[in-house]
């Protein structure tokens, strides 16, 4: 199976406007997070980091199922969410559904955590999903808590499907850093 294109990817994303480059496991993870990041980002494909959005990185993975096709996880880094809290799974955990008649979306929301009203109240991105529902890389969009980060992920077949549905996936992380912020998940410990 072929490599993902990552440099397309890097175009493609700063074509709208995304700061972003290829990225380095060494230069661009703190080496405390590497062993939690690796799963996401160590795959043969590689990753991107996003310096600008809320997106911090994007990892690729190819995947072999009924013809190939790569899973793709965006990550929200953040030092105080972890996978083990229930707390943070019951805010960060969230996937959409939708009803469709024709093609065309007739219910759509949210599922799961506190992040899902969040994002089931966001028009923009509401109208983003009822218009492109129909692209591989929206609606196989699920959310997730994990150790220092929230993970976004989603699948795709090429670089350029990917990017045309980033500008929602970096909505998505928009919502997850607001919600980060307004609510309490831990502490700097003094050493």
């Amino acid at each position: 199976m072929p490599l993902f294109q990552l440099s397309a990817l890097v175009r493609a994303l700063e074509e709208q406007g995304f700061s972003c480059r290829i990225g380095s496991m060494e230069l661009d993870v703190h080496p405390t997070k590497r062993p939690y990041f690796e799963r996401w980002l160590s795959n043969r494909d590689g990753f991107i980091r996003i310096m600008s959005g809320s997106i911090d990185f994007v990892g690729i993975e190819e995947v072999m199922r009924m013809g190939p096709f790569y899973d793709v996880y965006c990550l929200v880094e953040n030092d105080f969410i972890v996978d083990t809290d229930d707390n943070a799974h019951k805010l960060l955990d969230a996937a959409p559904y939708y009803t469709l008649s024709n093609g065309k979306v007739i219910n759509m929301g949210w599922s799961g955590g506190v992040i899902a009203n969040m994002l089931a109240k966001d028009a923009v991105l509401s109208k983003d999903f009822t218009r492109n529902i129909m692209k591989e890389e929206l609606k196989r969009i699920m959310i997730k808590a994990a150790n220092y980060c929230c993970v976004i992920e989603t699948q795709a077949w090429e670089p350029a499907g990917l990017a045309s549905a980033f500008p929602a996936i970096d909505l998505i992380g928009y919502n997850v850093k607001q919600l980060v912020k307004r609510i309490h998940l831990g502490d700097y410990a003094e050493k």
